[in-house]
């Protein structure tokens, strides 16, 4: 091992490198003062009687760069090296300078002070052995012959260039450049320079640690560049460079114990079979109280739609006694105070408050019509599910699809005033037997939709309400956890009667009669002819609807029933 500490220079040395160096340098400027500091530190020992000679110049260099003197020394030499193309470590300073690694790193914390100041980056590389090596910041080298560096201003950002910036930062952090707490440091100077940006000011309602405000800007982050609605803990690990520290945070997502979760901005997402690493995304709490005025499509919007209960029109609908009588049990249990009184008195037999109901039965025979029915008459609004876009092509998607559906109907649990219906139409994709012996990724992609809709039903406050056609094929693990069950039948020959007479009123007994025992129709039938005659009556007035015209129009709506029966139509 090379001592260099033999390689020292005496001090008349150091005298007539001065003296050369003064002729040369009548007049101190930025990059000769450098010159001239790091031509003197060669082999002195960075001994006393260095720092005495090179003084004006190691002293010019820190008045004009605002720093302490060791500083001053440090950047000068690390300019040099980046001068050469290089990037240096502390060991190969201590080198140049010919005295020990020990004596060098006597000044490790003038040292970041330089990395805090943005004087300095930090570079690690990775090899036989983790080293790092630090060099200078390429904005304060392209203006050291100019003036004095001054970090950049990160003033007046808009939310995107906030985002971008904060990437930035992060970048930094990932590359090794700055570490965690320096990366912290320039975080918070970026949200102290933006406090009223509606993110900032939105984010500090909470009271969050700087550390905390930082992960969630990551997830922001990872949202409005990269269109990711989840991120890997890899994602999130980054940002810090002590193992340990890691670990404990991948814990605190794990056990719930973490202020993100706590306060609902962060929940978990999936953990499918082809990844390890868990998945966590900004709940829908968090994106519309943080990121409101910055629309972003959320990749599961399309899955559902809320229906305001004041836009619903009433309709008279007509069942059999028992399907009628059931539906009146539940209006009255949706009724705001019993819905209250009976939640309450389940509490305090601690027993689930939530409420799932089953309504199955042929198409057309009024399910869907009930529900909607079931929230005008409570005053309850709808989170109607669309299963078709819950079912991504994407494996995971649908998973993290029918996830946030329900971290939806939670949100909004919380925030109206009656708690929404959450309902999932025409739900025979979804509810049906299980395949015990999967190995499809489809088949393997409905289980895992299956069992998550089921541990939310296990958990769930509120009422949920699913319709479907095919309830023989009804998994059994489905049919215990709705406590409501109502068979919808196709109308009788009674209530066709009824129906014809409602919605044609112009019709005589007889026509009535003849309309309801020729057509064995369902309702929705029924109304498909209507809503054509009352089409024909604007068009081209009330006479043109006879029935003659009523029964043309209910033959052709046999035979849509039956082409649509025989391409596989339900």
């Amino acid at each position: 091992m090379k001592e260099p500490m033999n390689c020292q220079v005496d001090l008349e040395t150091l005298k007539q490198r001065a003296d050369k160096l003064d002729g040369e340098n009548p007049e101190i400027m930025m990059m000769s003062a450098v010159d001239c500091v790091v031509q003197l530190a060669e082999n002195s020992g960075f001994s006393e009687d260095f720092l005495t000679i090179a003084d004006k110049y190691v002293n010019y260099l820190a008045e004009r760069q605002g720093i302490t003197k060791i500083q001053a020394v440090f950047l000068a030499l690390f300019v040099e090296r980046s001068a050469s193309g290089t990037r240096a470590s502390l060991s190969e300073i201590a080198e140049y300078m010919g005295c020990s690694n020990v004596k060098v790193l006597r000044y490790q914390t003038e040292i970041e002070g330089l990395v805090k100041k943005g004087l300095l980056r930090t570079c690690k590389v990775e090899g036989m052995e983790k080293k790092v090596y630090f060099t200078p910041n390429e904005v304060f080298l392209s203006a050291i012959d100019d003036k004095p560096y001054s970090r950049p201003s990160y003033t007046n950002c808009s939310f995107l260039k906030f985002i971008q910036t904060f990437y930035d930062i992060v970048l930094l952090r990932k590359k090794g450049e700055l570490s965690t707490m320096l990366m912290a440091e320039e975080v918070k100077r970026l949200f102290d320079e933006n406090e009223d940006l509606h993110y900032v000011k939105s984010l500090r309602r909470y009271h969050l640690s700087m550390m905390d405000e930082i992960v969630i800007t990551q997830f922001c982050r990872y949202l409005v560049l990269s269109k990711k609605n989840s991120i890997p803990f890899s994602g999130i690990a980054l940002l810090i460079d002590r193992p340990h520290a890691k670990f404990n945070l991948l814990q605190s997502f794990q056990d719930g114990t973490n202020p993100l979760v706590k306060k609902g901005l962060v929940a978990t997402v999936s953990n499918n079979s082809l990844s390890a690493e868990e998945e966590y995304a900004l709940t829908d709490t968090a994106r519309q109280r943080l990121l409101k005025g910055y629309e972003m499509k959320n990749p599961c919007d399309g899955s559902y739609q809320v229906i305001d209960q004041k836009k619903i029109a009433q309709k008279k609908m007509f069942f059999d006694a028992r399907v009628t009588e059931n539906l009146e049990r539940l209006s009255n249990l949706l009724s705001d105070k019993k819905y209250k009184l009976i939640c309450k008195r389940l509490n305090e037999k601690g027993m689930r408050q939530g409420f799932a109901s089953l309504f199955y039965g042929a198409p057309g025979t009024g399910k869907t019509e009930s529900v909607l029915q079931l929230a005008r008459q409570s005053g309850r609004d709808v989170l109607q599910v669309n299963i078709s876009e819950v079912k991504s092509m994407w494996v995971g998607e649908s998973e993290k699809n029918i996830k946030a559906i329900f971290e939806r109907y939670r949100t909004l649990l919380k925030h109206t005033k009656r708690a929404p219906i959450l309902l999932f139409n025409e739900a025979d994709a979804i509810l049906g037997k299980r395949n015990n012996h999967a190995a499809h990724s489809a088949d393997k992609m409905e289980n895992s939709i299956q069992n998550i809709i089921l541990q939310e039903m296990e958990t769930m406050n509120g009422i949920m309400i699913a319709t479907t056609n095919l309830e023989e094929n009804l998994d059994k693990a489905f049919e215990r956890r709705f406590l409501y069950k109502i068979k919808f039948e196709k109308p009788s020959i009674e209530q066709r009667r009824a129906m014809w007479k409602s919605s044609l009123p112009k019709l005589s007994n007889e026509e009535i009669e003849q309309m309801a025992s020729s057509y064995d129709f369902t309702g929705g039938q029924i109304e498909n002819v209507v809503r054509k005659c009352s089409i024909d009556s604007v068009l081209y007035g009330d006479d043109s609807v006879d029935v003659d015209r009523i029964k043309l129009y209910c033959h052709e709506e046999t035979l849509d029933s039956k082409r649509m029966t025989k391409i596989g139509f339900k």
